[in-house]
């Protein structure tokens, strides 16, 4: 109708449009390709990338401290060894009542008030409270049964003797000495909220090597004794 009334007027205002068109249906059809080949790499190439990711956005993990091995002389006399202690946590997305999470960790690990409500209001996937907790408070803490906070076992080095000259064994035999960390896996929802009723999957740590040495405790302790004897005999600055 419009070209009928004048041919001169509106005829290269429809080619215009036909344009635009044109233009738009390429435009389209050329993102939709970049999707599909995008979405194809991520299905190929990338997609063992994309899925641990979504194990990890799905799988909360916490260490489970491989025991470390000891350090015994020739006749079996314990020269380093490992003390049970515990690391207490908190999840933030999991705590349902912050005042009584902030109460008792206060008083139970001896901590300000102002420190730990920080760490417990904090967002974030896990947030250390304290380490090197002895397990007998450990134990208490666990039996408030308090959701967000967590408490698992870890190991404490102590020298029932003296660790001078142990910690260079300590160095060189730590790839014996050391064994290899477990998992608990818990699975929670896109929030990181920990899905009730789930079961944790656990990988057992494996715990370190013993290593004997050829000293003789009873003989180190005696020459200690004579070398502090003849240091302070003969006035020395060290021995």
């Amino acid at each position: 109708y419009l070209l009928m009334k004048d041919g001169m007027g509106f005829g290269w205002l429809n080619t215009g449009h036909r344009k635009k068109m044109v233009f738009m249906i390429v435009a389209v059809l050329l993102v939709s390709i970049f999707e599909c080949v995008r979405l194809g790499i991520i299905m190929t190439a990338k997609s063992e990338y994309y899925m641990q990711k979504a194990d990890e956005l799905h799988q909360r993990e916490r260490k489970i401290k491989a025991k470390r091995g000891r350090i015994l002389d020739r006749n079996g006399t314990v020269l380093a060894a490992n003390e049970i202690v515990c690391t207490v946590s908190v999840i933030h997305s999991q705590i349902q009542d912050e005042e009584k999470v902030i109460k008792v960790l206060a008083g139970e690990l001896d901590i300000d008030v102002e420190e730990v409500t920080k760490k417990v209001k904090k967002v974030s996937s896990m947030e250390y409270i304290k380490t090197n907790v002895a397990k007998e408070i450990g134990d208490e803490i666990r039996k408030y049964n308090l959701a967000g906070v967590k408490v698992d076992e870890d190991y404490k080095r102590v020298y029932p003797y003296d660790n001078q000259g142990i910690l260079g064994l300590e160095a060189k035999y730590d790839t014996y000495l050391a064994g290899t960390n477990g998992q608990i896996l818990t699975l929670s929802d896109a929030g990181g909220i920990e899905i009730k009723g789930s079961c944790e999957d656990r990988v057992l740590p494996v715990d370190g090597q013993d290593l004997y040495t050829t000293l003789d405790v009873n003989i180190q302790k005696y020459a200690t004794q004579l070398a502090w004897e003849t240091m302070v005999k003969k006035e020395a600055k060290q021995v």
